[in-house]
């Protein structure tokens, strides 16, 4: 029998051990990061479809014109009241999409939806104009948000 034992690890073997931590720690980093991105256009796009609904909702309560309006710099939109977006209204309230997020396209007339008092549809719905497409710039990825005339979320892609 051997009376000298070592206890303990060696210098080599926490290295191996470590690049080993470091190798796992490296994979799973990489695979979190796109789900994060995943999410943060998800819950955009959640957001943005909830802003709509509550326009609606305060259109359809008799508050006047309820609008948005999606701002040509693309990072931005705008809560407004009235037939039509006015820049220097001073009830507009703005919402900022966030770093990795911007508005590809909409295509609604003028860049704004607008929901006439007590029905809550959407004035001059034209069904060949019913979409807004949001993007994550950093992972390319696109979502399409459809309506109909009621200002009713048809589809989202």
């Amino acid at each position: 029998m051997n009376k000298y034992y070592s206890k303990g690890f060696s210098f080599a073997e926490l290295l191996v051990v470590m690049g080993i931590i470091t190798t796992l720690i490296m994979i799973g980093a990489s695979s979190y990061f796109p789900s994060v991105q995943k999410v943060s256009l998800t819950s955009t796009v959640q957001s943005l479809i909830s802003e709509i609904k509550q326009l609606q909702t305060k259109s359809m309560n008799g508050e006047s014109n309820q609008g948005i309006y999606f701002h040509t710099d693309q990072k931005n939109y705008i809560l407004f009241k009235g037939t039509t977006y006015n820049v220097s209204n001073t009830t507009n309230f703005s919402i900022n999409l966030g770093d990795q997020i911007i508005i590809n396209s909409i295509d609604f007339a003028n860049r704004e939806i607008v929901f006439s008092p007590g029905s809550g549809e959407i004035s001059g719905f034209n069904p060949a104009n019913n979409k807004i497409v949001l993007k994550n710039t950093v992972s390319e990825e696109l979502r399409t948000i459809s309506f109909n005339k009621f200002g009713i979320v048809t589809n989202v892609q």
